[in-house]
């Protein structure tokens, strides 16, 4: 009996694998021509063993490789330095297109010198570029459905990137697989001790199809993934591991799903109290490229350093003066760039963060209130003028339905900041010798964010912030503007934060902190400067959401370039790609910016196309190919289509401020004029400085277009079709009952598409019920118009134009 009840296991046993593994070539994911820097070599579970070296300058201590596969962490990954000299790591990749630099010392990054492919870094540099398999190296699939060849090389699933593997509410597992494109007939994703479904392509570009399917609540289990291909069916060589889940489902703020952000540089948006400006506050509506005359006198040019020392006296009684004007814009959310006490007109040096700037909020009282307080014992913390003015003014807000987050910079101060004061001062016996990264007592030297010595960097360790003093100096100063009167009810605080350059803090120190953050207030918003990949940030650990760049990239390189455009297909297959690569939760609330603080205006994008996003684009660096002149109507056109594809995609648009006013400029200092007012008009040089009224009403209608439809903020997204010829993009937005149908033509000629009947029935459509919700007229003020037609739908789209439909079911 007992050798029965083994045999019935035994044959009751599911068959593992379920398919005959699929060969894979040893050397399949390698290319053969890898840099004399980089050794690789495959692993059995897909994976690849690559080994970076770098030999550095004479005299480096410490080498740490930072890239796109680890968040540009510049602390994750430490090398290691061997009897040559030369630092060396091993990392696990998966195939694909990576980015790298090396570390040295904590402050300077290089590219690999033995690396000969490069991109262009965004900020003056390069990063080394490492193409890993057969994928990376193909612009366009060789693959053909029902040959039975099946890619080895082009398969690909990695379960700690939240593309491939996210838990959904309920215990639901999302898995996502790819494939080379048009290679592979059908996919299923089995687990060994659990369900198993069909996977459905939920993407492909002219490389690679990504399948898609969620699964019913599944315990921690292997799982692999079974191919069809004409007579083969094969599993992956691979096996994986469903692990237990690490926490809750990750959520994130509901409300940041309806928002429409607005980014306010505080100094620059308006003055509301002149009885309190800045010493030698230039005039608002004055030239701004002529100096002062103290500017003059003290023997300075406009770039160096007149404007970049320049405070305009904006501040938070400016910013309470418009909140009508905010509010009749459309907007609901404020992103405030810093505003603690600092010398600067950014707030970026720090001088401390327990209290908002004294200028910003009317009051003189800072260094009489700091000095009776101990920055290491929060109950000795007081409320200065400034501070009250703030909280007033959230308050304020908050009963008009705004939320308001700020700009937390935790990686470095200003210089004068009392504890790097006390530091400077006491050298090692100061209380907070162990804040800095201090590189030498004798003589003292010190790292400065970006090289810049007004900005001393924190010392770092792989855990986060090297100091627990500081590190508790942060999260009480966290709690101090989350929650000011600490009763545990977070109405009377800030809605969340904005980190800046988080990527130069170990990821560790903002998982504790985002704890601290969601403990004091769940609903509160965590966004982040990350100018590429996020898959790191936006798994449910350490943000909600980031500054979403590559929307920016991407949207210009369709509409505002015209030698270098991509063609409407390649936009709507980046963005897909882009919407696919971190969880819904997070897709949904990413901050869909055009540009900010740290970019040329948008507008002069447009005036300037064919360079790479935010490159050669600041006037001083003897840059005379670059145009700061006034934008031309075409540009502006453009800049709202622009916003009319911001307003009808998936995230939430984020618009800095006076953009829709118009204003233009190079990037900083050009970017961060003082705003345009019509009360205030005229400004000097009246003809290039002035509301844009038209453009500015079109903003208000666009803004207003996505506040009345759920459909275009919570909604699918669905590309119907793009005409490359015709240089435009179809998509469907649906939520319930709700359909939004929108057409945008980036060409310079009309445009004219016919949906036929069954095209309209396939995607669970007709003709009846839709009514024009928003067109952009072109340049010629001719608009667009639509008809329906024995039963097809017939859009006419203006050239840098759109068309709007939209209807509710059962209306």
């Amino acid at each position: 009996m007992a050798l029965l009840s083994l045999l019935l296991a035994v044959l009751q046993e599911p068959v593992w694998p379920p398919a005959p593994p699929l060969e894979q070539p040893a050397a399949a994911a390698l290319p053969a021509d890898l840099p004399p820097s980089i050794r690789a070599e495959s692993r059995p579970d897909g994976l690849l063993r690559v080994e970076f070296a770098f030999d550095p300058p004479a005299g480096a201590e410490g080498v740490f490789l930072a890239g796109s596969f680890n968040g540009w962490n510049p602390t994750a990954t430490p090398m290691s330095r061997g009897g040559d000299g030369v630092f060396r790591v091993t990392v696990p990749l998966q195939p694909g297109r990576w980015l790298y630099k090396f570390v040295v010392d904590g402050r300077d990054w290089y590219p690999d010198p033995r690396n000969p492919e490069r991109e262009d870094d965004g900020h003056s540099g390069f990063n080394s570029v490492l193409a890993l398999g057969r994928l990376a190296r193909l612009e366009d699939s060789d693959g053909v459905v029902g040959d039975g060849r099946i890619e080895a090389a082009a398969l690909g699933h990695d379960p700690t990137r939240p593309r491939d593997l996210q838990r959904l509410p309920g215990g639901r597992v999302l898995l996502r697989y790819r494939t080379l494109a048009h290679d592979v007939a059908g996919v299923e994703a089995v687990f060994r001790d659990g369900p198993s479904a069909a996977m459905a392509p939920v993407f492909e570009d002219r490389r690679a199809t990504l399948w898609e399917a969620v699964l019913p609540a599944a315990a921690p289990s292997e799982y692999t993934f079974v191919l069809s291909d004409g007579d083969t069916r094969v599993s992956d060589p691979a096996t994986y591991r469903l692990e237990p889940a690490a926490g809750p489902v990750f959520r994130t703020p509901d409300w940041a799903k309806d928002a429409v952000w607005y980014q306010v540089l505080v100094d620059r948006f308006r003055n509301g109290d002149p009885a309190h400006d800045p010493p030698g506050a230039p005039p608002w509506t004055g030239d701004w490229f002529e100096l002062t005359p103290a500017e003059r006198a003290g023997g300075q040019t406009f770039y160096r350093w007149a404007v970049f020392q320049r405070r305009y006296g904006g501040d938070l009684a400016g910013l309470a003066e418009k909140l009508d004007y905010l509010e009749e814009l459309g907007v609901n959310a404020l992103y405030l760039n810093p505003i603690f006490q600092a010398p600067s007109h950014h707030k970026y040096d720090a001088t401390d963060y327990r209290h908002v700037d004294d200028f910003y909020g009317g009051g003189d009282d800072y260094a009489e209130v700091a000095a009776r307080e101990d920055l290491l014992d929060p109950s000795t913390w007081e409320w200065t003028t400034a501070d009250r003015a703030f909280l007033a003014f959230l308050r304020r807000a908050h009963e008009r339905g705004f939320k308001v987050i700020l700009d937390g910079v935790f990686n470095h101060v200003g210089e004068q900041h009392p504890a790097f004061r006390d530091v400077r001062a006491k050298g090692k016996d100061s209380r907070f010798a162990d804040w800095f990264a201090v590189e030498s007592w004798e003589p003292f030297r010190y790292r400065g964010w970006g090289g810049f010595g007004q900005l001393p960097e924190f010392a770092k360790s792989p855990d986060g912030l090297a100091s627990p003093s500081l590190k508790a100096h942060i999260f009480a100063v966290t709690r101090r503007w989350m929650d000011p009167d600490g009763d545990g009810d977070p109405s009377d605080g800030i809605d969340g934060w904005r980190l800046d350059v988080p990527n130069e803090v170990p990821g560790p120190f903002w998982e504790e902190w985002r704890r601290l953050v969601k403990s004091i207030n769940p609903d509160a918003y965590l966004t982040g400067e990350v100018w590429d990949d996020a898959s790191a940030w936006l798994d449910g650990r350490r943000f909600d959401a980031v500054m979403n760049y590559p929307f920016a990239r991407a949207a210009i390189a369709w509409i505002g370039h015209r030698e270098r455009k991509i063609p409407a297909s390649e936009c709507a297959a980046r963005l897909a790609a882009l919407r696919l690569s971190y969880p819904a939760e997070a897709t949904y609330v990413l901050q869909n910016l055009l540009d900010s603080h740290d970019t040329d205006r948008v507008a002069s994008m447009m005036r300037n196309p064919d360079r790479d996003y935010d490159r050669l684009n600041r006037c001083q660096d003897d840059n005379p190919r670059y145009d700061n002149s006034k934008p031309r109507p075409e540009d502006y056109q453009r800049v709202r289509l622009l916003a009319l594809l911001q307003m009808t995609s998936v995230g939430a648009p984020m618009i800095y401020y006076g953009d829709e006013v118009g204003m233009w400029g190079a990037d900083d200092p050009n970017c961060r004029k003082p705003m345009l007012w019509a009360d205030l008009e005229p400004y000097a040089r009246p003809r290039e400085n002035r509301v844009e009224r038209e453009h500015l009403a079109f903003y208000r209608r666009a803004i207003a277009l996505r506040r009345g439809w759920a459909a275009l903020r919570r909604g699918e997204f669905r590309t119907v079709r793009t005409d490359d010829a015709q240089d435009l993009w179809l998509f469907l937005r649906r939520l319930g009952g709700e359909e939004v149908l929108v057409a945008l033509c980036a060409g310079d000629r009309p445009a004219r598409l016919r949906l036929a009947g069954r095209d309209l029935a396939a995607l669970g459509l007709d003709t009846a019920g839709w009514r024009t919700e928003l067109e952009l007229p072109g340049l010629d003020g001719a608009g667009g118009s639509w008809a329906a037609r024995d039963g097809d739908l017939i859009l006419d789209v203006p050239p840098i134009g759109g068309l709007v439909l939209a209807r509710r079911r059962g209306e």
